[in-house]
C-alpha cells in the first residue's frame, strides 16, 4: 500500500535566507539521492493572517511530503543517510523547538 509523509514544522525567528536556501535545497535533492521517493512536494507558509492566527495555533513555516510505494520504503528513506544528513544539517539548527509534526498515511 502506497504510504504518503508530511512534515511540517516552524523555523526559528533568526533564521537566514541562505539557511532557507540550503534547506530547500537540502530537501529537493533527496528524491535525486534516494530512489524509493517516488514524487515530493516542498512547500512554506503564506502567512495569511488566518493561519498566523488560528486559535488552535499559529501555522508552521515549512511543509515537506514525500510518497512511496510501501512503508518499508518509507523506513529506508527515515534511515537513509542523506536525509539523516539534511535533518541534521538543514533542519535542527533552525527548527523553532517544539514545532514539528508529521504523520505516515496510507493512500
Amino acid at each position: 500500500m502506497p504510504v504518503r509523509h508530511i512534515v511540517m514544522f516552524g523555523v526559528k525567528e533568526d533564521t537566514s535566507e541562505e539557511q532557507m536556501a540550503a534547506l530547500k535545497e537540502g530537501l529537493l535533492a533527496l528524491p535525486g539521492k534516494i530512489d524509493v521517493i517516488k514524487s515530493h512536494q516542498w512547500g512554506l507558509d503564506l502567512k495569511l493572517p488566518s493561519g498566523q492566527n488560528h486559535p488552535g495555533g499559529k501555522n508552521r513555516t515549512v511543509m515537506w511530503s514525500a510518497d512511496f510505494d510501501d512503508a518499508e520504503a518509507f523506513e529506508v528513506y527515515a534511515a537513509h543517510a542523506d536525509h539523516v544528513a539534511v535533518i541534521n544539517t538543514c533542519i535542527k539548527p533552525i527548527m523553532e523547538p517544539g514545532t514539528r509534526a508529521a504523520i505516515q498515511y496510507a493512500l
